[in-house]
């Protein structure tokens, strides 16, 4: 016995882990695999969460938000009278608002024999569970809090008119919230209407972020008594606007660097202050469809037809292709859709019903590119009967992406629920867990904040 017990520890000291006998060398040495107390992680981190840290949080008392937004003080003009005169009647102006509550919850299940286990770095698996889930629902409301129910097209335009949307569980965002102020009275300084007030704060850049687009729209938040100071975007963004040529670009007095130059590049010098360009991964402009999910629709089917003389698309045959979306998730890829376009004219597809499908995303590529190439442009909401039609006039550049210009003080989260853990019914030995959070975002003076869209954000073209 004691011969055959040497001989296995020969066989075992010439071996290496995992090998053939037939592969055995000398020297291997009895091995222990390393199993490092570290998960290695390689998906987003929690320091991208920006837009959550800036913003105050609430408590909510109901699952409708209310609040009165003050617009005047009266009409402005008019107090200087004649000896004598009593003066004009005046009468403040307020409006009510509300804002409805949003519902985020996911759920998480471990089974009975994993979470026994002893785990290499001591975390239960119904703990490491809760901390995954944690993260993913503060990823989903950071990117809602930026773009819930953005991109929707109206007819071709992107202005967060609230009958172009798809109806959805989720949160309207800042997004939507500050675009459809344009055009509502009840979130504008009536004082001084005549005076710029109603001036749009969403600007488009089509093309690279710089520091002629930062001030335009640095001045229209100044003219709404806005003093917001940073400015989120896409990394590929920042980066853009850092390669610019520093004297160009900068300002530079006196041969030296100033409060906005050399030691911090991501800062701004501009007519109302210095603004911080913050980097955002929630920013990124979107390249492709979304991981399948069971319970997503079909993917859909559509034509496209060029008419018109207004549009801004260049010249040139562009490849489209379209999924089919709701609450659940996005579709696979429609075949591509090829249109030729003469300059001036626009592309109008039109896109076949799909069971079950809330919206559709729509992709393009650039002027004679292929589909592979093609890139997110705008969502619609799908018709309540018959087909849908998609506007493309040219006005959003393959995978563009928006940046916000943020005032913090401007907004507020107001939570029916923090996040909290909530044990469900065991079934076949596992352990299931719902993960929920209740708030939505109330944008109360939207127009001290502001837009800078279609913006290159691609490391490609």
């Amino acid at each position: 016995m004691l011969q055959e017990i040497q001989q296995l520890m020969k066989a075992l000291e010439a071996g290496q882990y995992n090998a053939a006998p037939g592969s055995l060398t000398q020297g291997g040495a009895l091995q222990t695999e390393d199993l490092s107390p570290i998960m290695e992680n390689v998906v987003v981190s929690e320091k991208q969460i920006k837009l959550q840290k800036m913003i105050s949080v609430k408590d909510a008392k109901g699952t409708l938000i209310q609040f009165n937004r003050q617009l005047s003080y009266g009409i402005l003009g008019g107090s200087a009278q004649y000896e004598g005169g009593i003066g004009e009647e005046d009468t403040s102006d307020i409006a009510r608002e509300v804002v409805p509550m949003a519902y985020y919850s996911t759920t998480r299940r471990v089974t009975v024999a994993a979470n026994m286990i002893s785990a290499f770095d001591g975390v239960k698996a119904e703990d490491r569970a809760a901390d995954d889930a944690a993260k993913k629902l503060s990823f989903d409301i950071e990117f809602d809090l930026f773009k819930g129910y953005a991109d929707f097209s109206n007819a071709g335009v992107f202005d967060g008119n609230p009958a172009a949307f798809a109806k959805l569980p989720n949160m309207v965002g800042a997004d939507p919230q500050i675009r459809m102020s344009d055009a509502l009275a009840n979130t504008q300084d009536l004082m001084f209407a005549e005076y710029g007030t109603a001036e749009t704060i969403v600007l488009p850049v089509n093309g690279n972020l710089s520091q002629s687009v930062i001030e335009d729209i640095a001045v229209r938040n100044a003219m709404n008594e806005g003093s917001a100071d940073v400015l989120l975007v896409d990394p590929i963004s920042a980066s853009h606007y850092n390669k610019i040529a520093f004297n160009k670009e900068r300002i530079v007095l006196a041969g030296s660097a100033q409060e906005a130059t050399g030691a911090n590049l991501r800062k701004q010098w501009t007519s109302s202050g210095t603004i911080s360009v913050e980097p955002s991964r929630f920013l990124a402009g979107k390249t492709g469809p979304a991981r399948a999910r069971a319970g997503s629709p079909a993917a859909p089917t559509a034509t496209a037809a060029a008419s018109g003389t207004t549009a801004v698309i260049p010249a040139g045959t562009y490849q489209y292709v379209i999924t089919s979306a709701n609450e659940r998730g996005e579709s696979v890829k429609s075949a591509p859709v090829a249109q030729a376009v003469t300059a001036g004219q626009q592309v109008t597809l039109t896109i076949a019903a799909v069971a079950g499908a809330k919206y559709f995303n729509v992709y393009r590529s650039r002027a004679n590119g292929s589909a592979a190439s093609a890139k997110f442009i705008g969502r619609v909401a799908a018709a309540t009967s018959g087909a849908t039609s998609f506007v493309d006039l040219g006005n959003r550049l393959p995978g563009s992406v928006t940046g916000y210009l943020v005032q913090s003080d401007t907004m507020s989260i107001h939570q029916l629920s923090p996040y909290a853990r909530l044990k469900l019914a065991v079934s076949n030995l596992s352990l299931p867990e719902a993960h929920f959070r209740f708030l939505c975002l109330a944008v109360k003076q939207p127009r001290k904040n502001g837009i800078l869209e279609n913006i290159e954000g691609q490391l490609v073209y």
